[in-house]
């Protein structure tokens, strides 16, 4: 189950113009920068059928793409958050291991993420991934 959140757009690149806004099967790819409960996130943008405007607010879905091979660790600080990685999509996302629901500035569902790292589940981690898809 994935779950909705609203969030404010704050910033746009390279998401191309879609003339029908009808046609919801059209998939468009590029960065966009989300504002979330406080906290700034660059994603890429998925799954957009929409015009989006720059200033306005969306109900969207995220879901992290994990890179291969070892992306969580133990963190020192009770904290959620998201710090990017570099000028691209990477990033560390902070937050709390629920059992199946990494609870951060949104709870990611269904990652695996308890079956791979089952020392970590009630902890506080810092999950590395290789980006944070949106989808509109």
């Amino acid at each position: 189950m994935t779950n909705k959140y609203e969030a404010l757009v704050t910033d746009i690149d390279d998401i191309d113009d879609i003339d029908d806004i009808d046609d919801i099967d059209e998939v468009v790819e590029g960065a966009i920068v989300l504002l979330v409960d406080s906290v700034t996130v660059k994603c890429f943008a998925s799954y957009c059928p929409l015009d989006i405007v720059v200033g306005e607010r969306y109900e969207v879905e995220f879901e992290m793409v994990l890179p291969d091979g070892d992306c969580v660790a133990a963190s020192q600080e009770a904290d959620v958050g998201v710090e990017m990685i570099g000028l691209g999509f990477s990033c560390i996302i902070s937050g709390f291991l629920d059992g199946d629901i990494f609870r951060s500035f949104v709870d990611f569902t269904d990652q695996g993420i308890h079956y791979e790292y089952p020392q970590f589940n009630q902890k506080y981690v810092k999950v590395t991934v290789d980006r944070i898809d949106v989808s509109f």
